[in-house]
C-alpha cells in the first residue's frame, strides 16, 4: 500500500488493484494506472474538502466511482442545474489528471451519495468488495470507515472533537457528546490506517480528538490532516501526547510526500 499526501485532508491510497482518493482540495495527483478502478471519496461540501475538479478524472480514466456524502448532493445539483457541469482550467486538469492542455467543460458523472450511518459495497473489479460505512460528522457531512481485503481504513473528514474557545459551555458539551457517540462505532476496532484532524486553531484542545481515537481503537498507522499548512502541529502533538506502543504516527513533511506501508 502506498499513501500520498495531497494537501490538507486530501490523500491518495494506492492498492494493488485500485486507487482511493479522499477529500481532494488542492495538490497534484500522480499519474494513475488507467487499468485500475479509482474510488473518489468526499466527506462534505466545504471548499477545503470538495473540489469539483475531481470530475476531470472521469474523462481521463475509464473506471472512476464517486462516493460522496449525501450532504454534497445540493451542491452538485446546483452545478448541474446552473451550468450542466464544471468548466475546469488547464491548471486544475493538470493537477488532477497529470496532463497538460487547454481548459475544458466537464459534465458531472453519476455519484453514489451516502447519508450518515449507511453501508455500501463497491467491486474492485477482481471480485473483492470495498465495504463502506459512514459515520456522522460533528461538523458537516460524514466520515468513512472502509473494509477491504482484510484491512480497515478510516478517514474522518470533519468528524472531530471541535472545542472552540468562543463557543458556550452548552455547545461544547453537546459537541463532546456527539463526538463520543460517533466514536462508539470505532470502539475496540483494529484500524490499519486512520486519517485524523489535528487542527492547531483549537489551541489547547487541538489534540484531544486524535488522542481519544487512539485510546479507543487499535490504530496501526495514523496520519494527521486538516492542519492548514501548520506542519509544526505534528511535532507539538508528538511531544505532548504519548502514543500507544502499537501506533505509528506519521509526520507529514510537505505536500506530495508518500509512504510505502
Amino acid at each position: 500500500m502506498k499513501i500520498t499526501y495531497l494537501k490538507h485532508s486530501g490523500f491518495l491510497v494506492e492498492w494493488e488493484h485500485c486507487y482511493w482518493i479522499f477529500d481532494y482540495y488542492q495538490g497534484t495527483i500522480p499519474r494513475l494506472d488507467g487499468s485500475r478502478p479509482i474510488f473518489v471519496f468526499c466527506s462534505h461540501s466545504h471548499s477545503d474538502h470538495f473540489n469539483p475538479a475531481v470530475f476531470a478524472l472521469y474523462g481521463q480514466y475509464p473506471k472512476v466511482t464517486y462516493i460522496f456524502s449525501s450532504q454534497i448532493r445540493p451542491a452538485c445539483r446546483k452545478l448541474d442545474r446552473k451550468w450542466g457541469g464544471v468548466h475546469l482550467t488547464s491548471e486544475e486538469i493538470a493537477q488532477v489528471c497529470g496532463e497538460t492542455g487547454a481548459g475544458r467543460f466537464v459534465p458531472i458523472p453519476e455519484i453514489h451519495f451516502l447519508a450518515g450511518h449507511t453501508e455500501a459495497e463497491f467491486s474492485d473489479g477482481t471480485g473483492e468488495m470495498v465495504k463502506v460505512f459512514t459515520l456522522r460528522s460533528t461538523d458537516c457531512g460524514c466520515a468513512f470507515l472502509i473494509h477491504y481485503r482484510g484491512k480497515a481504513v478510516y478517514h474522518a473528514g470533519d468528524l472531530h472533537w471541535w472545542l472552540w474557545a468562543e463557543e458556550t459551555d452548552a455547545a461544547n458539551q453537546q459537541m463532546t457528546g456527539n463526538f463520543k457517540k460517533e466514536m462508539e462505532y470505532l470502539e475496540g476496532l483494529a484500524l490499519d490506517l486512520a486519517f485524523v484532524p489535528l487542527d492547531a486553531r483549537l489551541d489547547g484542545t487541538y489534540g484531544l480528538g486524535m488522542k481519544y481515537l487512539l485510546e479507543h481503537a487499535d490504530v496501526r498507522h495514523v496520519f494527521p490532516m486538516h492542519f492548514w499548512d501548520d506542519f509544526s502541529v505534528m511535532d507539538r502533538y508528538a511531544s505532548e501526547y504519548p502514543l500507544p506502543a502499537h501506533t505509528q504516527f506519521h509526520k507529514i513533511p510537505g505536500n506530495g510526500a508518500s509512504w510505502e506501508l
